[in-house]
This record gives C-alpha cells, sequence and structure tokens, in this order.
C-alpha cells in the first residue's frame, strides 16, 4: 500500500471515530489526535450544500462525502488542469477546500489522483465500494450545473467520472 493511501486511511479511522459538528475542518481533529499536520480540508459554503445532498441522498457520512468529492475533483484537476480548475471554483468558491487551498496549488487531504484507480483507492479507503463513483457523479455534476458552472467543463468532468462503456 502506498503511503498517501496509509496516510489517508489513518485520517479517516481517526475522523470517523471523532464527534461529528456541522462544519469541520479535518485537520483539526487530526492534530488533536496524533499530533500530526497534514492539509486542512474545510467543507464551507455551497460545498456544504453539496455534501449536505450527498448525504442525504446516498447515506453517506460526512467524511465520505467530502472525501469523495475531493477524489473526484482531484482526478479532473489532474486531467483537466488548473484553468478549468480556477474557472469551477470561481464559480463555486467552497470547492477550495475540497482541492486543498487555492484550487490550483494547495494541499488536498487526498493529493496526486491521477486516474480512476485512483479515485477507487480513495474510495475504498473511506469504505465505500467504487459502485459508489456512479452514484456521486451525477449528483456532483447536478450541482456544479446548477451553480453555473458551464455545460462545456460538466461535461469534460462526466467523460472523466462516468465514460461511457
Amino acid at each position: 500500500m502506498n503511503a498517501i493511501l496509509k496516510q489517508f486511511l489513518l485520517i479517516s479511522s481517526i475522523y470517523l471515530l471523532s464527534p461529528t459538528v456541522d462544519a469541520f475542518t479535518l485537520n483539526d481533529t487530526i492534530s488533536k489526535e496524533t499530533g500530526a499536520t497534514f492539509p486542512t480540508t474545510e467543507v464551507s459554503g455551497d460545498a456544504q450544500l453539496l455534501v449536505g445532498q450527498l448525504q442525504d441522498q446516498l447515506d453517506v457520512t460526512k467524511t465520505q462525502a467530502a472525501g469523495g468529492t475531493s477524489a473526484l475533483l482531484q482526478l479532473a484537476k489532474h486531467q483537466l488542469g488548473a484553468d478549468s480548475m480556477s474557472a469551477l471554483t470561481s464559480k463555486i468558491p467552497g470547492l477550495t477546500g475540497l482541492l486543498g487551498g487555492d484550487g490550483s496549488q494547495g494541499k488536498s487531504l487526498i493529493p496526486g489522483i491521477s486516474s480512476m484507480d485512483g479515485v477507487q483507492s480513495a474510495f475504498s479507503a473511506l469504505g465505500m465500494d467504487s459502485g459508489m463513483i456512479q452514484q456521486f457523479a451525477p449528483i456532483l455534476l447536478s450541482f456544479l450545473s446548477s451553480q453555473g458552472v458551464g455545460s462545456s467543463l460538466v461535461g469534460q468532468m462526466q467523460s472523466l467520472w462516468m465514460p461511457s462503456s
């Protein structure tokens, strides 16, 4: 198992055992439990609405919703580039926390996802099977469209997250 996945499993485990609060900063929880410092992953603004939708519609935890979204966004960031992510975060500023910092150079809880295999590993580390990706993607794409993200960018993400068989 690679080092990033091990870190992610540790972080997820610690967070899942921590008390739940409405707005959360994963870094605070990790620092309190382990004394370690990891990149902050905050869910704020419109991203909280997205995480709430995922929780309600898919019966997942807040950590799973945020982590799954972050994994998909990291894949898009790697495949589509910083300009596309800037266009995305300019429409939905709350997503910068899930991308890590400023959305182009910040650090994420699950950095370096460059393939669907990486997304599947992240979902697995969060306690979800890979089939959940196909349930996350339409909700995320619908949310992005409803927030005014251009159809071209949404289409590119759809082809990444839901490739035709």
